[in-house]
């Protein structure tokens, strides 16, 4: 069977490119998605982000790193989303956009205003419905709910009083375009229950006959005539299948597997695909390149006592708060686990933030720390990171993973911000309100004092964030790094644009999800412009239109 466009990846960006597709232009949209349907309770109560995350998954597949020279030859892990909605039906919710600033830079890389703050506005509005904001900044009408904390800890709360007496102010919104201030994110939940981009956008169409989903499928390379691409080829339970469009194929695999699949296709580094035995269509030395994530550094401690969510999935509290949240769509599971955020600069307090803060009621997991308790951990992120990182093939075989680098620290100015963001986070647990209900540093340990100290202590524990972008990133078209022009198409073919996270040609100073839906939004309009739709099915739409 043909299909008008073929949608690779139903995670947030392919779930918002499948609804518009089907609904608006009565396409016919084939969605292929390599992990499972998002049926499971765990993922529709916010509190399983952390079960999924900590304990293990289908839902979530995680990237082996290579050996990181910039950690002391540590391999790190990186989960991505692994189900349909992606990292919005795993991730911890939080709803933000970044700020004003971040958009500019976009619009000085590609030249199109369309990229700027102003530009994308209107797509985060007409995509939100949010439960409390309604104004010029924010929208209330639309599928994807957004809602303050149904239930907060105590640390949270003294999270925030604690950042107040350290000057910073409190901040009702995160989502206006400035991020200075602290105070308590907003998340994509409604009453209680997650709503990822699938509950949004893609359950309204399931039985739209426009619609073809199929799930636990691998595409494994894009299908050209000449330089157009006119279809993929992809498996199922060791099944190979192809299947041709019309008109284009989008691609919405993420920032490691979109890349992977250029490259699968002959598109990238003409070096790296000669040494993986893989035809050069288009030598585009940008693909894989420009990887960026926000890593953390963390400060954990025990506590005087049940301050956060320790033992709240134990014994009679599980019960009682089972109970409650079955009841009443409240208490600890409600909560995503961390209800509230700053931003800060610590250099000039007045300029563009370059930390986001988090105050988590739970002691960071560490091999090599004590057993958890009563606890909590503060952390800290860079969100302009300087370092670079790169994704490449391990193989030509489908199946093997690609080698992702994420270079994190390799950068001078990386490392002296989050050594100094640890001795920030030491402020603040050392501050009251927060002081009085802190027992014991853990982690770093009050034995590790030195820059060197804390610079070893980094290495040994800095994650994701979970923000992986860039590694095809847009830019104007004699950029010769880019990967794709600023309507998204890939350079050098026809008929194969890249809609998700690996389009940014710089990371967003906050976390990426509700970006990542509205630049799929106006790529629609972008790549629709010039599309009209057949008139039979013009004609069904009017008549639907009409009762």
């Amino acid at each position: 069977m043909d299909y008008d466009f073929i949608v690779v990846g139903a995670g947030s960006a392919g779930c918002v490119t499948a609804n518009r597709l089907v609904r608006e232009w009565q396409a016919k949209v084939l969605l292929i998605e390599a992990g499972p349907s998002a049926k499971s309770a765990l993922i529709r109560m916010p509190a399983g982000t952390f079960k999924m995350l900590f304990n293990g998954s289908p839902f979530i597949k995680r990237y082996a790193s290579s050996p990181q020279a910039s950690l002391g030859e540590r391999v790190v892990s990186i989960p991505q989303g692994n189900v349909v909605g992606g990292g919005s039906s795993v991730n911890a919710m939080a709803y933000t956009r970044g700020s004003r600033a971040d958009y500019e830079r976009w619009f000085a890389a590609t030249g199109d205003p369309g990229w700027s703050w102003n530009g994308l506005l209107p797509y985060f509005k007409k995509q939100e419905g949010n439960q409390r904001f309604d104004n010029e900044s924010h929208g209330s009408d639309g599928p994807l709910k957004v809602s303050d904390p149904r239930y907060t800890v105590e640390v949270a709360d003294r999270f925030v009083r604690t950042m107040q007496r350290h000057g910073i102010p409190y901040s009702p919104d995160f989502n206006a375009g400035r991020l200075q201030g602290v105070g308590y994110m907003q998340t994509t939940t409604y009453q209680g229950q997650r709503c990822s981009a699938a509950d949004a956008f893609l359950t309204p169409i399931l039985d739209h006959p426009g619609l073809t989903l199929v799930t636990d499928a691998v595409v494994e390379r894009v299908l050209f005539e000449g330089d157009a691409a006119v279809g993929v080829e992809y498996r199922v339970k060791g099944k190979l299948g192809r299947a041709r469009t019309l008109n284009e194929v989008v691609l919405c695999a993420g920032a490691f597997a979109t890349p992977k699949l250029l490259m699968l296709s002959g598109i990238g580094p003409a070096a790296h695909l000669k040494e993986q035995g893989l035809k050069v269509r288009v030598d585009s030395p940008g693909v894989g390149e420009n990887l960026q994530d926000h890593n953390v550094a963390v400060v954990s401690m025990t506590t005087r006592g049940q301050y956060g969510y320790f033992g709240e999935d134990r014994g009679f509290r599980a019960l009682r708060n089972a109970l409650r949240y079955l009841a009443f769509r409240s208490g600890p599971i409600a909560s995503n686990g961390a209800e509230t955020m700053a931003f800060v600069n610590l250099g000039d307090p007045a300029a563009e933030p370059d930390l986001q803060l988090y105050c988590v009621g739970v002691m960071w997991p560490d091999p090599q720390g004590p057993k958890p308790t009563f606890g909590m951990t503060l952390m800290a992120n860079l969100v302009r990171p300087r370092s670079r990182g790169t994704v490449r093939l391990r193989s030509a075989v489908p199946s093997d993973d690609a080698v992702v680098s994420p270079n994190w620290l390799h950068d001078v100015a990386d490392r002296e911000r989050l050594v100094q963001a640890l001795r920030y986070l030491r402020r603040l647990a050392s501050s009251e309100p927060l002081a009085s209900i802190v027992h014991e540093e853990v982690g770093p340990g009050p034995h590790v004092q030195s820059d060197g100290e804390l610079l070893e202590y980094l290495k040994r524990t800095t994650d994701s964030n979970y923000h992986p972008v860039g590694t095809c990133r847009m830019g104007r078209e004699d950029d010769s790094m880019s990967v794709l022009t600023p309507d998204l198409r890939v350079k050098g073919v026809s008929g194969l644009r890249v809609f998700d996270a690996s389009m940014m040609p710089h990371i967003i100073s906050s976390n990426t999800n509700a970006t990542v839906m509205a630049v799929a939004d106006r790529a629609v309009d972008i790549m629709m412009a010039n599309w009209n739709i057949p008139e039979e099915r013009d004609k069904t739409k009017a008549e639907e239109h009409a009762q």
